[in-house]
C-alpha cells in the first residue's frame, strides 16, 4: 500500500500533467513555460522543477506510464508463459491503459505534432526495444540469435506506433485494446 506521501507525489505529478496537456492545448506546447503549468496545476516552481525537470518530460510522463504498464504485466506473468502470451499480455496491458486515458495519450500525440524533437522518445524508443528483447529471452525457445529478437522487437514497434498514430490521426475513435488483440494477432507468426 502507498504511504501518504507517495500518493500525494503521484497527485502532484498528475496535477502538473493534467495542467500542462490544458495549456499544451489552449496556446500550443511552446508558448507554455514551466512556470505557468506550476501555477496552473497549483503548486510551487520548486515543486514543479523536482517533478519533472522540463515540459518536455511532462508529455514524456506519458510513453513512461505505458513502460510501467507493460512492466507490471510482465512482472506477473509465470516462468512458463509462452512467448506469444507474454507478448499479448504486456502490450493489452498498455492498451488497457491508453484506453482508460485516452484524453491525455491524444494531447500528448498533439504535443508531438508540434515538438518533432520529441518524436522520438516516444513509442519507438530504446526502452521498448529493450523490454521486448528481454521478453524474447525470458519467454521465447532459448537459442534465439540477438539480431533475430531486434527485427523481431522492430517489427511489433513498428507495428504498434503505425497503429497508434492512425488511432490519434483519426481523434482516438476505437478501442486501443481491440486494435492490439488484431495487430498482436497478425504478428505472431514472425515470433520465434
Amino acid at each position: 500500500m502507498a504511504t501518504l506521501r507517495e500518493r500525494r507525489h503521484r497527485e502532484t505529478r498528475q496535477a502538473l500533467v493534467d495542467a500542462a496537456f490544458r495549456l499544451f492545448a489552449e496556446r500550443g506546447f511552446v508558448d507554455v513555460t514551466m512556470d505557468e503549468i506550476a501555477r496552473a496545476a497549483g503548486v510551487s516552481r520548486s515543486t514543479a522543477y523536482r517533478r519533472f525537470p522540463t515540459k518536455e518530460d511532462v508529455v514524456l510522463e506519458v510513453p513512461r506510464r505505458w513502460l510501467a504498464a507493460y512492466d507490471l504485466a510482465v512482472d506477473a506473468l509465470p516462468e512458463d508463459t509462452t512467448l506469444p502470451d507474454a507478448i499479448r499480455a504486456a502490450c493489452l496491458a498498455v492498451a488497457d491503459h491508453i484506453d482508460t486515458e485516452t484524453a491525455t495519450v491524444l494531447a500528448a500525440y498533439a504535443v508531438l505534432e508540434q515538438a518533432p524533437s520529441l518524436q522520438s522518445s516516444g513509442m519507438a524508443s530504446r526502452a521498448w526495444t529493450e523490454r521486448i528483447v528481454t521478453m524474447i529471452d525470458r519467454f521465447g525457445p532459448g537459442d534465439v540469435a540477438p539480431e533475430v529478437s531486434g527485427i523481431v522487437a522492430g517489427a511489433y514497434l513498428g507495428a504498434l506506433d503505425a497503429m497508434m498514430q492512425r488511432w490519434a490521426d483519426d481523434g482516438g475513435t476505437g478501442s486501443v485494446t481491440d486494435a492490439t488483440e488484431r495487430l498482436v494477432d497478425r504478428l505472431e507468426t514472425i515470433l520465434p
